[in-house]
């Protein structure tokens, strides 16, 4: 049940519509009071939740002897109604390119990421952005401290998709233990350390036209900038650190 009303809600249902609309499955033909006390919603509620469900075409009703009964569609309407969705959106999909800007300069998109589940997302994007390389800097914190399973498993695939990681770390007694101890996540990367002796729990990485901020404090968060040329910018400053750096 609870993966249904999941499906249910991302088809586009809320989660009163999704335990109604199950619900309705279940009882075939229903009558208001029998679908409240079914789905556990109550009554004053669920004529509204039933005109929606009726609007999108997954609930049907009659009128027989001054009763209005109700019963659902075939599950498989959705499909139609997908279908419909994406018809329409093809129809006027020239129209809306046509809106998107495609000349002067590019506005930087910026998306924040936040929590332990959110670093995950921000990390596996780069991995999954195709880039055969990426650089970083910053950071004397590990994120192993953070997300510690995760990161193993990171480095696993990122080794086995061979992207290349240069990285500069801070020079301090945390960060040369680390190049001892996650010797196996330092498979495929180069490092050098920057004469900067400073504790610090932000990194920024680049790829692509990508750059992104990160703090691996205990709530941690990542700011994902996509500008090409700062991208560009940042990897100059990167050549630069890397020539003083120490190996």
């Amino acid at each position: 049940m609870v993966n249904s009303i999941s499906a249910l809600k991302q088809f586009g249902l809320s989660e009163k519509e999704a335990r109604i609309y199950l619900a309705s499955l279940e009882l075939g033909e229903f009558g208001a009071a029998e679908i409240a006390l079914k789905s556990n919603i109550p009554r004053t509620l669920v004529y509204d939740v039933l005109e929606r469900l009726i609007d999108l075409g997954l609930i049907s009703y009659s009128i027989r002897s001054n009763r209005k009964s109700f019963a659902p569609s075939n599950p498989e309407e959705m499909l139609a109604i997908l279908k419909a969705k994406e018809k329409s959106i093809k129809k006027i999909l020239p129209e809306l390119k046509a809106l998107q800007k495609k000349e002067g300069y590019p506005r930087p998109k910026v998306q924040i990421y936040e929590g332990k589940e959110g670093m995950k997302s921000a990390m596996d994007n780069l991995l999954n952005y195709g880039v055969k390389e990426f650089l970083a800097y910053g950071s004397s914190r590990s994120s192993f401290e953070i997300i510690p399973a995760f990161m193993e498993e990171w480095h696993r695939e990122r080794i086995k998709k061979k992207v290349l990681m240069k990285i500069l770390y801070n020079d301090t007694s945390e960060s040369r233990k680390k190049v001892k101890t996650h010797t196996n996540s330092l498979q495929y990367a180069r490092y050098r350390f920057m004469p900067i002796t400073l504790e610090s729990p932000t990194a920024t990485i680049i790829y692509a036209d990508r750059v992104v901020l990160q703090s691996w404090t205990t709530e941690p968060f990542a700011v994902l900038i996509t500008n090409k040329e700062m991208a560009d910018n940042q990897r100059k400053y990167f050549s630069e650190l890397w020539k003083i750096a120490r190996k």
